[in-house]
């Protein structure tokens, strides 16, 4: 695709999401539930083409060919996800699950969020303040933390529609600490789509607890045992993070003729 056509799509894809935006298409819908999540799905899904105009005008390889050291990385990643689920409180009794048609909603919303948000944030923001801060030991966890500590910050915009200080600054939290696991899982494997799997489980999970679980979600067994992985997999990360080498971190901005090759043998 040329700069040009880039370039348009990107506008269009801006134009679209701030009409959506400020005109809100879902206001109509009666089912907060089902608006809340129409209206998340829209935004995110409307913004991605702009995202990926990024990407291509920036030249990032973002899909290196996968390895088996990968699991040494994602397995760990997919468990603090599936953690998210109210497994434990559903099996004792304390919250019942309660489905709808709307869950079919919630799978495209998350799988939204989770494209939309790692293609700019670990996509984008990360290789470019690794490039920026330089590839030594120094840079490498700068730009990891910088990059999850603006993730998490931009959550404080959900105020505008939840105004909840205590539950946003809880969002900002955890969104900080799951941006860091994605950073690092994106350094050692170079795939975006890892990222992308973990997002996604992680938030769908939090869809459930949140959309389609009544009762005590946190319950003692619950906060227990979320407390004890996550405490295991910050350890093992630290380890991942401490082992890894600046110098063998993947390339993630390719040369233009680099990728002008590749489209002609394609």
């Amino acid at each position: 695709m040329s700069n040009r056509a880039l370039r348009i799509l990107f506008w269009l894809s801006a134009a679209l999401f701030v009409s959506i935006y400020i005109f809100d298409p879902t206001k109509q819908i009666v089912d907060r539930q089902v608006r809340e999540l129409a209206r998340m799905a829209i935004l995110r899904i409307c913004a991605i083409p702009a995202i990926i105009c990024c990407i291509r005008f920036l030249h990032l390889r973002l899909t290196a060919r996968p390895q088996k050291k990968d699991l040494l990385f994602f397995l760990p990643a997919i468990v603090v996800a599936l953690d998210n689920f109210p497994w434990l409180s559903l099996i004792d009794g304390s919250a019942a699950f309660r489905a709808s048609v709307a869950i079919w909603l919630l799978v495209i919303q998350v799988i939204g969020v989770a494209v939309m948000e790692e293609f700019a944030f670990r996509g984008v923001l990360l290789p470019l303040l690794l490039e920026r801060l330089g590839r030594t030991k120094k840079g490498m966890w700068w730009s990891i933390l910088l990059s999850s500590a603006i993730f998490g910050v931009i959550h404080f915009t959900n105020l505008i529609e939840t105004p909840n200080l205590a539950a946003i600054f809880m969002q900002v939290g955890y969104s900080t600490l799951i941006g860091a696991l994605c950073a690092v899982l994106l350094l050692g494997t170079g795939n975006i789509w890892y990222c992308i799997a973990v997002h996604t489980v992680f938030n769908f999970g939090g869809g459930i607890n949140t959309y389609f679980t009544e009762g005590t979600v946190w319950d003692l067994p619950t906060v227990l045992c979320t407390a004890l992985v996550s405490v295991a997999v910050f350890g093992w990360y630290l380890y991942l993070t401490l082992k890894l080498d600046p110098a063998r971190l993947p390339t993630f901005q390719r040369k233009q003729k680099e990728e002008k090759d590749g489209e002609e043998n394609a």
